[in-house]
């Protein structure tokens, strides 16, 4: 499994892509979140520093503040020597040792130590308020991207790919800014400052030193071509790992059931073994490069100190002058030795910074209208004409034609795969259609914005999905609030009222604390059915105009599910529902039952008029009373 789920380059174009079963019904293309590096360093960079924009004079101080402190720095080597010399002249002239200009040369040295460490101490709070700014930000634009996001999107990623996203991601970029920002532009500062200070010393000295920078930079030049797409596939099998345990953690019950605990362990120790291959090579890329950039630098430093010594020995550089050439020399192995150091932290947040803009490049809805909408006014009056769609190239509507009555109970049946859930997401607009219009009181739906839409549907899908709090809150969620309120807001009587209608109030009654009772993350404190019932109870507090229930009583039992219908008739009296269910027994008092097959609709009518036709819904309702 694993080199064929990481090597997602290739899955589009070398074979063929894996395919899962969407959320309810028509099968959909299945890839992880990474479909591919990008490789452009630069505009990675670019973006970063955009991110920065807000924060520039936060920014900026701190660049200044590194700058002084490198710049102190630099001096320091320099008034060491002059302490020195002025030893040097005490022996070597014998003359008397002038204390006023060891003091001035010690009370600045000591001024330079001082300032140079409140440099970086300020230098470096300011980094880090720069950059937990920059990661809060990117962290609200991945959230705005989120609720942005067409479901198509969610259809073709991976859980546990989006966490290893939005947290590990993210620290190696707020790791990265808040030092290889500052250490960076420290070293080259550094670097420029310590030849310059050494030509000054001696110009052919100098030029001896400097024989290291190009091998250094070629070496370094070359390891960073070498080791990027090692640091890119890292953030690819770490998304892939994290995603395969999301989903055998998820789907534990399944995993014991089938007994597939073995095959899972062999998927996850292949992945662990690509995973260890990719970082060991991507940490022996970047800790050769310390021991390989001090050898240059050490054979270097022998040359130097060899001439330098016969340079002191003949009168041409003071002792003072060649010990600070020496420290310039020391430091000017520093700034390599700070980006060799680095190196790591860099590549893999390039790696990240990547992965994190293509996420926020993905896809989005594309609003075609900024139309407002009053739910109370609509009527419920919907059509659909002539509407293509298809998940892929393929279309698997063609020209489907629909009308629907203000407040008719439409009931969709048909085999697994037919087309019933993807025809009310249309509704929704969680997916754009290819052509034609979907019409709601006569009205172009693309006219509106989709939060606008939405307003005027209450939906219940097949897959229940509760959040971590109370049951109180769960259900309030469903309800009409403004920007300005929040849950607790919500009425507690049409919390009751809803929960009533979805017969959900007795076993909440039952519990110790009744509506405040606390769920688990993913509800695991309750049944499925228990579950179920909440969700309907949550949709049925917005009595919305337009219901949708995409298999919404699959797991309650019969009689639960008799109840239900009871308190959505009461709740749709005024309003017009999508009723999708297999178990045809329960649809059969709809308004209209629409039978569909392969993205088509093939019969429409009463139940006691498709059994007369003895079609494809006689069919389907006498195999239901046979089994």
């Amino acid at each position: 499994m694993s080199k064929d789920v990481i090597n997602n380059e290739n899955k589009h174009e070398d074979g063929l892509p894996n395919v899962s079963k969407g959320v309810g019904g028509a099968c959909r293309v299945s890839e992880l979140l990474t479909t591919g590096s990008t490789k452009n360093t630069k505009g990675t960079l670019f973006r970063l520093f955009k991110n920065l924009a807000s924060f520039k004079w936060l920014f900026i101080t701190a660049i200044i503040l590194t700058l002084l402190a490198s710049l102190v720095q630099i001096l320091i080597p320099r008034k060491i020597g002059q302490i020195i010399n002025v030893f040097t002249e005490l022996f070597t002239k014998n003359i008397a040792l002038d204390w006023s200009l060891l003091a001035t040369i010690g009370a600045t040295l000591l001024l330079l130590y001082v300032f140079n460490f409140l440099s970086n101490y300020f230098s470096n709070i300011l980094m880090i308020r720069v950059s937990q700014n920059v990661i809060k930000s990117l962290r609200n634009q991945m959230q705005a991207k989120l609720n942005a996001l067409t479901l198509k999107y969610f259809d073709r990623s991976s859980a546990g790919d989006m966490v290893s996203l939005l947290s590990n991601d993210l620290d190696n970029v707020a790791n990265t800014l808040q030092s290889g920002l500052t250490s960076s532009l420290s070293a080259i500062v550094l670097l420029i400052g310590v030849i310059i200070m050494m030509i000054i010393i001696n110009p052919v000295l100098a030029l001896l030193s400097m024989v290291v920078i190009p091998i250094s930079y070629t070496m370094v030049k070359y390891l960073i071509k070498k080791a990027k797409p090692i640091f890119q596939k890292n953030a690819n099998l770490t998304g892939a790992f994290n995603g395969k345990i999301e989903e055998a953690y998820t789907g534990e019950d399944i995993v014991k059931h089938y007994n597939i605990g073995d095959d899972l362990k062999k998927d996850l120790s292949s992945i662990n073994e690509e995973l260890y291959d990719s970082e060991w090579k991507s940490s022996l890329v970047s800790f050769v490069t310390r021991p390989a950039g001090d050898l240059i630098l050490n054979s270097n430093y022998v040359l130097l100190s060899i001439l330098g010594g016969s340079y002191v020995i003949n009168g041409v550089l003071s002792l003072g002058g060649f010990q600070a050439f020496l420290q310039y020399t020391q430091m000017l192995r520093g700034p390599f030795n700070q980006v060799l150091g680095i190196f790591n932290t860099i590549m893999s947040a390039l790696a990240s910074a990547e992965r994190v803009f293509d996420f926020l490049d993905a896809e989005e809805i594309v609003e075609l209208g900024n139309e407002g909408m009053d739910a109370n006014t609509i009527r419920g009056e919907i059509a659909f004409d002539k509407v293509d769609f298809g998940y892929t190239e393929n279309l698997l509507f063609n020209g489907v034609d629909l009308k629907v009555k203000p407040g008719e109970q439409i009931a969709i049946v048909g085999r697994t795969g037919a087309g019933k859930t993807t025809l009310v997401n249309l509704l929704m607009r969680f997916y754009e259609i290819s052509d034609g219009k979907i019409l709601i009181d006569g009205k172009d739906a693309k006219s509106y914005s989709t939060e606008e839409l939405r307003k005027a549907y209450s939906m219940v899908l097949q897959d229940t999905w509760l959040f971590s709090g109370s049951i109180r809150d769960n259900i309030a969620f469903g309800a009409d609030i403004s920007k300005d309120e929040d849950l607790c807001d919500v009425d507690f009587e049409k919390i009751r009222e809803a929960a009533t209608l979805a017969r959900a109030d007795s076993f909440i009654e039952r519990l110790p604390d009744g509506y405040n009772t606390l769920l688990s993350e993913g509800a695991s404190n309750l049944s499925q059915g228990e579950v179920q019932l909440l969700t309907i109870a949550r949709a049925m507090i917005k009595k919305a105009p337009i219901i949708i229930l995409d298999e919404a009583t699959s797991s309650v039992d019969t009689r639960t599910e008799l109840l239900i219908q009871h308190g959505l008739k009461e709740l749709a009296s005024n309003s017009t529902g999508f009723i999708i269910a297999h178990r045809l027994s329960t649809i059969q008092a709809a308004d209209r039952i629409i039978v569909m097959d392969s993205g088509t609709i093939v019969e429409v009518g009463t139940h006691k008029e498709l059994l007369e036709k003895n079609g494809y819904y006689a069919e389907m309702y006498m195999a239901g009373q046979a089994s």
